[in-house]
Formats: structure tokens, sequence, C-alpha cells
């Protein structure tokens, strides 16, 4: 499916879609709950999510892959319309009353099965192929700790004006560009709806759940330990998201404003981190 394709199901509960694809969304769920050993987690965090959440499933459920998978939705206080749609279609659900995203994706961790987490957003759209590309290079390569790609972009709606269209295009470029650069430029692009790892490589050390990680701290602080204990790959796996709207800048360290901070620290006086690359 193109992403324009998805513009029917925007702000959608379930009882508002088609009756034949409710019943492939339980069917799809239904499937999942009867796989006992997952070799591939997929963890969503849920907190406002009704409006792109009918979409992010059916995605979900068009996937293609031999790969045995999970797909964990972790309750970070979300709303009950939101809830709603996960209940009505069977999906695993854990509760995270902790407010804020790395709290929710450590719990993911926690509950992951599988030997490779894949993070996701509610608000982003994946491709068919998407667990195989983000997956299988880690079963070809032992030392590989990280995979990460770079999304699309869609407007509100799942629009796609002219205007996004060559947003992607300059958005491929200048990440080109980045591949070039050394790795503490680069690491400002891993995102945590396109990111995968080794579950075990993180277990030790987990989530910044001392931040209020946004605009990126949760995503640039975990591919720095996973850097320092491995190999990382640029994979061209197909991801749309929501085009970010009105996101304060990020600081050089930790990759987000200082107000994120739970004790009011100012992030310059936040100490920088020694990575010692593995090997």
């Amino acid at each position: 499916m193109k992403i324009t394709d998805y513009r029917p199901y925007h702000n959608l509960g379930l009882g508002q879609i088609e009756e034949e694809k409710r019943q492939k969304l339980r069917q799809y769920f239904s499937l999942l709950a009867e796989v006992k050993d997952p070799m591939v987690s997929l963890v969503v965090p849920i907190y406002r999510a009704k409006e792109t959440l009918m979409a992010h499933i059916i995605s979900l459920s068009e996937m293609s892959t031999i790969i045995p998978y999970e797909v964990i939705f972790v309750d970070n206080n979300a709303d009950q319309a939101s809830l709603s749609i996960l209940k009505g279609v069977g999906a695993k659900v854990v509760k995270e009353g902790r407010q804020g995203i790395t709290y929710a994706r450590q719990k993911g961790l926690e509950q992951a099965k599988g030997d490779i987490v894949c993070t996701m957003d509610p608000d982003s759209i994946y491709g068919e192929h998407y667990v195989d590309r983000m997956a299988l290079p880690f079963f070809e390569n032992k030392n590989l700790v990280l995979c990460h790609t770079i999304s699309r972009n869609y407007a509100k709606d799942f629009q796609l004006p002219w205007s996004v269209k060559l947003r992607n295009f300059l958005k491929r470029w200048y990440f080109k560009a980045k591949m070039s650069a050394g790795f503490f430029n680069r690491i400002t692009s891993v995102r945590a709806h396109g990111l995968s790892f080794r579950r075990d490589v993180l277990e030790g050390t987990g989530y910044p759940t001392d931040l209020r990680s946004v605009s990126g701290c949760d995503d640039g602080i975990i591919a720095m330990q996973l850097y320092a204990k491995g190999s990382f790959n640029y994979v061209p796996a197909l991801v749309y998201t929501e085009r970010p709207i009105g996101k304060p800048p990020g600081k050089p360290f930790p990759y987000c404003n200082e107000s994120y901070f739970h004790d009011g620290t100012d992030a310059k006086e936040i100490p920088s981190i020694n990575i010692k690359k593995a090997g």
C-alpha cells in the first residue's frame, strides 16, 4: 500500500472500519498469540495515538516474513480510544504507569522475548518487508548490535503534498551526507521508529529512565551504548512517520532540551560519555 492509501483510516475506531478488515486484524493478532518462541519483538509505546493507531496496526498486519515475531503495545497511560482499538483486535498490551517514553520502552524491553527488538511508534507506517530488513542482518553478522533506517514523512491525515515529497527527497540526500561523517554526527539520525538491536546487549544497562527523553534523547543514548559493544548498520527499510511539528531544538548532548531533565539540570552540566569502541 502507498502511504496515501491509509487516509481512510485516519482517526477511526475499530467499529468504523469494514467488517472484513476487522476480522483480518483479529485473526492477525490471534495468530501472533500462538507464537511461543518469537525471534523478534516489535515494541510500540502508546500514549495519545488514536488518530494514527488504526492505520499503524493495519500496516503491521500486512507485513510479510517467515521470522516468528511478537508485537507488544505498552500502555503508557494511553487514551481510552487507543486502548479500545487494541482490546478489540486482541493485541498484547502491557501496562507502564510511570509517564515517559523511556519508561515505556524499558517496559517493552523487559517484556520482550525475541533476541532482536524493533522499537516502533504508533504514528508510523511500516513496509511489507520491514521485519526482514531490520532483523535478518543480525543473523548474518554476529558482531552486529544495532540496525537503523531513515524514515520518510507524511503530512497530517496521511497526505503527501509536494512540499512533503520535496522534504523527503532532501532528507534522503542529507542523510547520505551524514552517513559519510563520523559516528557522533550520524547518531543524531538514529530514531526509535526505525531502530532494532540485540536484546541481550542492552539488557544490562537499559533505557535512561532518569531523563524525560524527547527529540531523540533515548535514541541517541541507546545508540551510543550499543556502539560501544559492537557494530551497527544503516538499513534501507521502508517506514513513514508523521512530519514533526513544533519540536523544540535539540542540544549537542544528549540530543534534547535541558527542560526534559527531571531535576531541572542544565544539559551543559551533564558530563560527556567516554565511548570506547568494542574490539
